[in-house]
């Protein structure tokens, strides 16, 4: 019997930024996860893992056909690189969402929004000192991690 609770802690955002590699889109992607959730109930798969990543690739794959029939399939990455890959990347944006509010806001908007010290700081209302701070503190936080996040650092940030 599958300890669904277990597998959906385990596996629902790692597989949400899978399925968002394909989609684009964060609400189909988590739809298109949750469908495969559903289906999992009714299964006794032996590799639950496995099952899961193939499962969302397909329905994406049926998604991407369905909605944008002239945009070309992504590249795809050999099965085990692309289930590394979108674990790797749900415990770098854990990481990034258990830094302290103020330093979170100030990482993403300097390294995922493209925002210079001073338009952060005058969206903030704090010093350009402060930010440069803040986002020295978190990306050192994440360079520090227990888990082996720090590649995937580069590749967002």
């Amino acid at each position: 019997m599958i300890d669904m609770e277990k597998v959906y802690r385990e596996h629902f955002r790692p597989l949400c930024l899978f399925a968002l590699h394909y989609t684009g889109e964060t609400a189909s992607a988590e739809d298109i996860v949750q469908d495969v959730f559903m289906s999992l109930m009714d299964k006794n798969p032996s590799n639950v893992r496995g099952y899961l990543y193939v499962s969302v690739k397909n329905r994406c794959m049926d998604w991407l056909r369905e909605r944008k029939p002239s945009t070309p399939v992504p590249e795809e990455l050999p099965e085990e690189e692309a289930m590394e890959r979108s674990t790797l990347e749900a415990r770098l944006w854990t990481a990034v969402d258990s830094l302290p509010e103020q330093r979170r806001r100030c990482l993403l908007m300097a390294k995922r929004d493209g925002m210079s010290y001073k338009e952060i700081a005058a969206e903030l209302g704090i010093s350009e000192n402060t930010v440069r701070n803040n986002v020295a503190k978190a990306m050192d936080t994440l360079r520090n991690a227990p888990e082996k996040i720090l590649s995937f650092i580069f590749l967002f940030f």
